[in-house]
């Protein structure tokens, strides 16, 4: 059965990857910016196949509730970026693609110069906070690769990805008062509340690592990260923007702190300053786990050990070129950006949720160990089980078959015993009605087994 699928796909126009010439260069083609204006809800940054990390600007804060109503203005941010915005309030972690609904947005990062300022501003007066304006005409999106021009700063913002290392490059201009902000409080679909705990510690005077609790689509979010440059910091500083408490103790007294080496609260901002000479590149590495802070840390020493960031967004595209070799067609450079393009934005989700030592968070809130197969969360079945997973039996056979096993652990730590319905970060979003996956189940086993 499988071959018959596979010469049938092949007559209709399309080539075997065994039939390609090595030297044909696919990624070339690939243009994630499509899809960004109006209600495209893809994201134009960094990621590699399946990546538990997609590193991407966002360019707005659209809260979720606008005087306590839904705000019908959030529905355009689902994947945070919006092409047709002016400014860009940072880079976060974390981005869904091409869903009808959100929720992410973990741990952005933004480069400033001189004066401080930590709250982000309004797209009218962007100089009121530390977002910047920016030109499509000083942006590069790419497969793996993102390239934008601060224009408030002059900075040069640049990133890359592992599947679970995010890797910033930013060119500075001479400062002796720069400064990397890192907001604990951003996210997309943002309301009141979301946050429901953040905690960070200083490891040493380059490195940081520390978890978000957010209640947002996902309900019981845990996020850890560790977060490392290739410089000392001068000094780290925070603010706590949470609601005074009744008593909070000694640091009640305080929202404001420097070179403390925890912290936590509801609602942080964190930055850490340095001086910069014209033309220096300050890199830094954010690992993600969905497990512990020491996994986060494995997780970035496994997968980037060291600072060479060409490197990392070489082998990031080659996954790419390796991905889209699977299926090659001729035509047009339009046809073959149509394509590729499309093919790009179908094989980033289902996502990567696990550590590289194969320990992931499961549905019941346990820590389980994926046996023989890799975890993957982000199951959007109601729009998936029709085409999307159906081709993943086509050409991702084997991800395709640890992504039922992922649902079928899922079965197992359900206290309803039941398959996804719509799940992330293990969580049951319970968003949209019908039981896909068990034709995505049904399909797989027919196709395996004939």
């Amino acid at each position: 059965m499988k071959k018959i699928l596979t010469i049938l796909f092949i007559s209709s126009t399309l080539i075997a990857a065994a039939q390609t010439k090595p030297a044909d260069n696919l990624v070339q083609y690939v243009r994630p910016i499509i899809g960004t204006q109006r209600m495209g809800h893809v994201f134009p940054g960094a990621t590699v196949p399946f990546g538990m990390v997609q590193l991407s600007p966002e360019t707005d804060t659209v809260s979720y509730e606008l005087n306590g109503q839904y705000n019908p203005d959030v529905y355009k941010y689902c994947a945070g970026y919006q092409y047709d915005d002016k400014t860009i309030t940072g880079f976060s972690h974390t981005h869904f693609s091409g869903t009808g609904h959100s929720d992410l947005g973990d741990f952005l990062i933004m480069p400033t110069i001189g004066k401080l300022l930590l709250n982000p501003g309004t797209a009218d007066k962007p100089g009121s906070g530390y977002r910047s304006g920016f030109s499509h005409d000083n942006e590069v999106s790419g497969a793996n690769y993102y390239k934008v021009k601060l224009d408030a700063s002059g900075i040069t913002a640049e990133m890359t990805t592992s599947a679970r290392v995010g890797f910033h490059q930013y060119t500075f201009p001479k400062s002796d008062n720069a400064h990397i902000i890192l907001d604990l409080m951003a996210g997309i679909y943002n309301y009141p509340d979301k946050n429901v705990w953040t905690y960070l510690r200083r490891i040493n005077d380059s490195t940081v690592a520390g978890y978000r609790v957010t209640n947002g689509w996902a309900r019981t979010r845990t996020l850890y990260f560790a977060m490392t440059f290739n410089k000392p910091f001068i000094q780290m500083s925070y603010k706590n923007f949470s609601k005074r408490e009744v008593y909070g103790g000694f640091w009640g007294k305080f929202n404001h702190v420097k070179n403390f080496p925890e912290i936590a609260a509801r609602q942080l901002k964190v930055w850490f300053d340095f001086k910069t000479e014209e033309g220096e590149k300050v890199k830094i590495k954010v690992a993600l786990s969905p497990v512990s802070i020491d996994g986060a840390l494995n997780n970035m020493q496994t997968e980037i050990p060291g600072w060479d960031f060409d490197k990392v967004k070489n082998d990031g595209q080659q996954l790419w070129e390796t991905e889209l070799h699977k299926i090659v067609i001729e035509g047009s450079n339009d046809d073959k950006e149509n394509f590729y393009t499309s093919m790009y934005h179908a094989t980033i989700n289902p996502t990567i949720y696990m550590d590289v030592d194969g320990r992931y968070k499961g549905l019941d809130q346990d820590i389980h160990k994926a046996d023989g197969f890799t975890n993957y969360t982000t199951f959007s079945l109601w729009d998936t089980h029709r085409a999307l997973h159906p081709l993943f039996n086509i050409i991702e056979t084997k991800r395709n078959a640890d992504m039922i096993q992922s649902m079928l652990a899922h079965f197992d730590q359900s206290p309803e015993h039941m398959l996804p319905i719509w799940s992330n970060s293990a969580n049951e979003n319970w968003c949209m009605s019908g039981y896909h996956s068990v034709s995505v189940l049904a399909d797989a086993v027919v196709k395996y087994t004939l």
